[in-house]
């Protein structure tokens, strides 16, 4: 079984399961786009915030809470307090589950008709109901392993929970589609359900697997001798967590809604209000999500490494990790914002096979750099125990999201294209709270010549790949002439880096697995 890795060793363990699992996300949304069409992914894509809304009740901020606890646990060598942790909070999302569970199935109805506005969505509604135990589950036992800073159960689980889902969502959609949209909609979602079976039977064999003496000696006191300062302890993570997470699970469960109604005021269809939400919220966006797979994993591996140099005391420890991950961060999410922007037109022509998804595309792409950086500030602030402060930052943000695409989606001149404005206004607003609040906390400074140089090099790649793209390779065939300007551009990008000095090729050798191959690739 393997063991602790370092923050960065475990990150990169979960960035490269995040690109695995993210580009086998995205081709299966590309498929499943062009199989089942865009008005049935936009029932899907109403549906999945009620989702989203109810990991966030049930795990109430419990898996970040664990991560944390575990990691301030094993900084202490506490194994006895570790396995308690976990008792508790697999005890309490179980009950909690099954209770939200039942509820919501009785309530799917009225929320199809009434606050979705297309009763259509039902059958995917009642699709979430046997999901929210499971992922319930498997997100604590994330939790418990980030916490031991050991990546490797969640990377597994989340690639082998992909695969089953791609499959079983494409076979099922496919056989449900005669029947119409909503049951290809209701198909997909149930291949969802049986890919997060997988994934979790793939966690609970890792746990299981963990041959330790130690634990097992311990199990049994550990049932009988109640640690009462874990609950306490635990719920003062959570509560501010959960609420942060709610503000903005709520924010996405009454967007569908909100934008329905908005577009509404403007003139436009339910069906074809329907289809543009599924353009935007499951084709534009979904590109625009990609490149959170690199902050997503910088987060789960900060928040027990922010936690562990926290309870040892090391400031210095904290600010470090800090500057790395918004470093990186940043390194990685402004070019991806620039090559989305100036190529926005071949991916969408060659991904989704529509110019609406592009334009979409080209709205929201020069604010994603917000969205990229959102995640490590606040995992941060979670490490830090200034969750309060994310949830407060989080409650602005989503409340001006929903009253700017009032405001927007509902002027017949903007429609749809304000809620993409909306959107934007949103994740920056958020990001630059988060930031201040850290500035406050800990007197964190940017440190301005590495980000200016990471600006400019983007910037000259953008660019060449525009112009490789549009003057150059004119009589290439257009995949072949997007993935050249791709990756010449990015090979630009990385040159100017070790140029300018930005990143050392010392610093690229450190990459676990891919440090020898850099060592021989590069001068």
């Amino acid at each position: 079984m393997a063991m602790k890795q370092n923050f960065i060793h475990g990150a990169m363990i979960l960035v490269i399961a995040g690109l695995v699992t993210r580009g086998l996300g995205t081709i299966y949304r590309i498929v499943l786009s062009r199989i089942i069409g865009a008005e049935a992914i936009g029932l899907y894509q109403m549906a999945f915030p009620s989702l989203i809304l109810l990991i966030t009740i049930v795990t109430a901020g419990l898996p970040i809470a664990v991560s944390k606890m575990v990691a301030e646990s094993e900084a202490k060598n506490d194994t006895r307090q570790t396995q308690k942790i976990l008792q508790i909070a697999l005890i309490l999302v179980i009950f909690l589950s099954i209770g939200i569970s039942v509820v919501f199935y009785l309530l799917a109805p009225l929320i199809s008709q009434y606050i979705l506005t297309d009763e259509r969505v039902y059958f995917t509604l009642v699709m979430i109901v046997p999901i929210i135990p499971i992922i319930s589950v498997s997100s604590v036992l994330r939790g418990y392993f980030q916490g031991k800073q050991n990546m490797i159960p969640s990377a597994t689980s989340t690639i082998i929970e992909t695969i089953f889902r791609m499959v079983f969502g494409i076979i099922l959609s496919l056989t449900f589609l005669p029947k119409g949209v909503e049951y290809a909609s209701a198909g997909a979602m149930l291949g969802m359900v049986i890919g997060e079976i997988a994934g979790n039977f793939t966690l609970i064999t890792h746990y299981f697997m963990q041959k330790r003496e130690k634990q097992i000696s311990t199990r049994k006191r550990l049932l009988l001798n109640q640690n009462n300062q874990l609950y306490p302890k635990m719920f003062r993570i959570a509560i501010p967590v959960t609420t942060s997470q709610l503000i903005g699970s709520l924010a996405y469960f009454i967007e569908p809604s909100v934008v329905s109604h908005s577009l509404a005021l403007a003139g436009v269809s339910t069906k074809i209000a329907t289809a543009q939400y599924g353009q935007l919220t499951g084709m534009a966006l979904l590109v625009i999500n990609f490149p959170t797979v690199i902050t997503y994993s910088l987060s789960v591996s900060l928040i027990p490494a922010v936690s562990e140099a926290a309870a040892q005391k090391n400031q210095f420890l904290v600010y470090k990790r800090l500057h790395q991950a918004v470093k990186m961060a940043y390194m990685i999410g402004l070019p991806a914002s620039i090559l989305m922007f100036v190529l926005a037109d071949p991916i969408s022509y060659l991904l989704f096979n529509s110019q609406q998804v592009g334009h979409f595309i080209r709205i929201m792409a020069p604010f994603s750099i917000f969205l990229y950086l959102q995640r490590p500030l606040a995992s941060t602030l979670q490490g830090l125990d200034y969750a309060k402060e994310s949830m407060t930052n989080t409650l602005i943000g989503a409340t001006a999201k929903t009253i700017a695409i009032l405001v927007l989606a509902s002027r017949a001149s903007l429609g749809i294209d304000g809620v993409a404005i909306a959107i934007n206004l949103g994740m920056a607003l958020v990001t630059v709270l988060h930031f201040r609040s850290i500035i406050q906390i800990i007197g964190y400074t940017v440190e301005l010549k590495p980000l200016m140089t990471i600006s400019l090099s983007a910037i000259v790649m953008g660019f060449a790949s525009y112009y490789l793209f549009v003057y150059s390779l004119q009589q290439i065939d257009i995949i072949l002439r997007l993935l050249i300007s791709f990756i010449l551009g990015v090979i630009i990008y990385l040159y100017l880096l070790l140029i300018l000095k930005v990143v050392k090729k010392q610093d690229l050798e450190r990459i676990p697995w891919l440090g020898t191959l850099i060592r021989r690739v590069l001068p």
